[in-house]
C-alpha cells in the first residue's frame, strides 16, 4: 500500500510539473505595447539611402526597428539614433540577435537620398535611411499609417502673417518593432525625463527587446 501511495504521488508530481512547464507564458511587459497578434502592414513603397526601392519584401527575414523624424531635428532624433547605436553594440557584445535599424524621414523634401545617406552613416554604417519622392499616388502613406507614424509640417509666417517659403516639423516619439514576417510586433515608448522631453533609455530598450525575443523564441 505504501508503495502504491508513493507511486501515485510521484505520478501526480510529474503531471503537475509537465503542466507547469507547458503552460502558456504571459506576454512580455515592456515600456510600450506588445502585440500578441502582430499586425500585417499594407503595401507601401519608399526609397532607401542608397537610392533603391524599399517595399514590404525588404522587411521579410529579419527583425527591423524603425525610428522616425528628420535630419535637421535639433535634439530628439540625433539622441535617439545615438542610443540605437549603443543598443546594437550592446546586443553584439551579448551575442544576441541584432535587428536592422531604419530611420524614416517625415521631411522628404529636405531629406533627399544624398542627405539621408550622409546622416544615417554618421551614427552607424549599418543603419538604413528611408525617404520618398513626391508622387500623386503617395505610396509612402500606407507605411506611415501602418506603423502609426505621426508628423506635421507647419508653414512659417513672417511678421505680417504672410506664409514664408519655409516650415517647421513636429513628430511623435516612439520606436517600432517589425517582425521577420514584415508585421508590426511592438511599439517602444520613451521616458519623459522632464516636461516635454522624451528620451529612450538604452538599457531598458535592450531589456524590452530581449524580453520579446525570448518570449517568441
Amino acid at each position: 500500500m505504501l508503495a502504491g501511495f508513493t507511486l501515485a504521488n510521484g505520478f501526480i508530481a510529474i503531471v503537475a510539473l509537465l503542466l507547469l512547464l507547458n503552460r502558456e507564458q504571459p506576454p512580455p511587459q515592456i515600456h510600450g505595447v506588445f502585440l500578441a497578434d502582430p499586425r500585417p502592414l499594407p503595401s507601401f513603397e519608399l526609397i532607401d539611402h542608397r537610392g533603391s526601392t524599399f517595399k514590404n519584401s525588404e522587411l521579410i527575414g529579419d527583425w527591423t526597428l524603425v525610428s522616425y523624424g528628420f535630419t535637421t531635428c535639433p535634439d530628439i532624433c540625433p539622441t535617439t539614433l545615438a542610443h540605437l547605436n549603443d543598443f546594437t553594440q550592446q546586443l553584439k557584445e551579448m551575442n544576441e540577435s541584432v535587428p536592422t535599424v531604419a530611420f524614416y524621414s517625415v521631411d522628404h523634401r529636405r531629406d533627399t537620398v544624398t542627405q539621408m545617406a550622409s546622416y544615417v552613416s554618421f551614427f552607424n554604417p549599418d543603419f538604413i535611411g528611408l525617404t520618398h519622392e513626391d508622387n500623386p499616388e503617395n505610396p509612402h502613406l500606407p507605411f506611415e499609417a501602418g506603423l502609426g507614424i505621426m508628423a506635421k509640417l507647419t508653414p512659417l509666417l513672417d511678421d505680417d502673417g504672410v506664409p514664408r517659403d519655409d516650415y517647421s516639423v513636429s513628430h511623435g516619439v516612439h520606436l517600432i518593432l517589425i517582425n521577420p514576417a514584415g508585421e508590426l510586433q511592438a511599439i517602444f515608448e520613451p521616458e519623459e525625463v522632464s516636461p516635454g522631453i522624451h528620451v529612450f533609455d538604452t538599457e531598458l530598450l535592450v531589456q524590452d527587446y530581449l524580453a520579446i525575443m525570448h518570449y517568441i523564441g
